[in-house]
């Protein structure tokens, strides 16, 4: 894989503010780092919410807000494994879960990339 391709600016976890390193510039991600965080921002994005690509995103309007009973069984994972294959460099999704409390859902992911390195990331919405 063309490290120059697959790299990006760092983004916290947290804050989702571009991260500065000692010297106050912008801290660079590459290969492997950069498609974990494509996956989490992809999963704390709602489907519709980034103006420039209306279709990425999660799919969150179909899973939250409804009762357990009125969920498909796996509806919850399928909306989360839709939103994680929309990165190009996801080969497979290995595991995914989704913990849903009222309003949130707290989601845990591991996959395997094109490379064969897996990823894993935790994102609560």
């Amino acid at each position: 894989m063309d490290d120059n391709r697959n790299k990006t600016i760092r983004i916290d976890p947290e804050s989702r503010d571009i991260v500065l390193d000692e010297h106050g510039s912008m801290e660079m991600i590459y290969a492997d780092e950069t498609t974990a965080q494509c996956v989490r921002l992809t999963l704390q994005t709602w489907i519709t919410e980034f103006p420039l690509d209306v279709t990425h995103g999660t799919d969150y309007g179909r899973i939250l807000g409804k009762k357990a009973s009125e969920l498909e069984e796996d509806e919850a994972e399928e909306v989360l494994r839709d939103a994680i294959l929309q990165e190009q460099d996801v080969a497979q999704v290995d595991s995914v879960s989704a913990e849903i409390a009222g309003r949130s859902i707290a989601t845990s992911f591991k996959g395997t990339l094109y490379s064969g390195q897996t990823i894993s990331t935790e994102v609560t919405v």
